[in-house]
């Protein structure tokens, strides 16, 4: 084995080809006048119109399948038959292919991402109205939850499985005096909890303020639905209270969500293992990709551990105990 399947991963997930053309595509599909096009992240690109107001265009690696584009633009529409705050399909035929590609349009939000302080409770709240929406048919209905930069499609089960692959892609990479930890890390992956048996309801990958806009009336607009879909409840609520970070913000978190979702025991009990898995998963790919050493990553995991535990613990002694964080 070699580590060229690392080199073939990020060719595949974070490649993007005619993006110079991508004006010319947009005008030529909705009959529209591009003036100036902004990257904003990997793939998306605020389009600023002549001729109305700006929209956003992702363009997605042409290893995701058109069928998944499709379905994060039903879900948008899902999203605003339910008047939820989410960000808008731009047409009524908001997916094209742009050289092989998926490219979806949605409507430019305005606005910055809110003050940390204030808005967990906001985000908590709404997490548990998404997670109170029906998602037994159509997109809302398929496996999701995965994070895009390392997942094309399905759940947590399928990230962890990504993950798992390309660790075993960097193993020659390892050098010698690191061994111990790259098996620490890979026996982390062994065991981490894809939570498939808890309670599913529609998820968002990534819930978490750099995905949320505030408008002038405070009022928050969730955005970048990629790989949205049906999994575990507790899998994006324990992301948003890893993000969480001290005990006020998390205190919020917790009321809101409780405000529309009361956990069941199994979910409490396994909390902890939600809360770790998604960092785990950020620090496999952060060292295979060369953006993090291993003994970064272990030790930013054991910090993880000491946190999910005391979030477990004040999460079950209320709300009232949570300034103890």
């Amino acid at each position: 084995m070699t580590g060229d399947g690392i080199d073939r991963f990020v060719e595949r997930m974070y490649s993007r080809t005619g993006l110079e053309r991508l004006p010319a595509h947009l005008e030529g599909r909705y009959g529209i006048r591009v003036a100036q096009l902004t990257e904003l992240d990997l793939g998306v690109f605020r389009v600023d119109r002549s001729d109305g107001p700006s929209w956003v265009a992702r363009v997605f690696p042409s290893a995701r399948p058109l069928e998944q584009v499709e379905g994060d633009a039903e879900i948008l529409r899902a999203l605003a038959r339910e008047r939820f705050p989410a960000e808008r399909c731009a047409h009524t035929e908001a997916v094209s292919t742009h050289e092989g590609q998926g490219v979806l349009v949605t409507e430019f939000v305005e606005g910055p991402h809110p003050d940390a302080s204030g808005t967990f409770g906001m985000l908590g709240e709404l997490l548990g109205r998404l997670n109170t929406l029906q998602c037994d048919s159509g997109a809302v209905a398929r496996e999701g939850g995965a994070w895009h930069h390392l997942s094309l499609a399905g759940g947590p089960r399928q990230e962890i499985a990504d993950a798992s692959s390309l660790l075993a892609d960097a193993e020659p990479r390892v050098p010698a005096e690191h061994r111990a930890l790259y098996e620490e890390l890979r026996d982390a992956l062994e065991r981490a909890d894809d939570l498939h048996d808890l309670p599913q309801a529609l998820i968002h990958p990534d819930f978490v303020p750099v995905n949320a806009i505030a408008s002038p009336d405070d009022r928050v607009t969730v955005v970048d639905w990629t790989g949205a879909g049906r999994g575990p409840r507790i899998w994006s609520l324990a992301f948003l209270l890893w993000a969480a970070r001290g005990p006020k913000r998390r205190r919020a978190v917790i009321g809101g969500y409780r405000s529309q979702i009361s956990l069941e025991p199994n979910e409490l009990a396994r909390l902890p293992a939600a809360i770790s898995v998604r960092p785990l998963i950020f620090g496999c790919w952060a060292f295979c990709t060369g953006r993090q050493a291993l003994p970064e990553v272990i030790e930013s995991l054991s910090a993880t551990r000491r946190l999910a535990a005391a979030i477990e613990a004040r999460v079950e002694q209320g709300p009232k105990r949570e300034d103890d964080a």
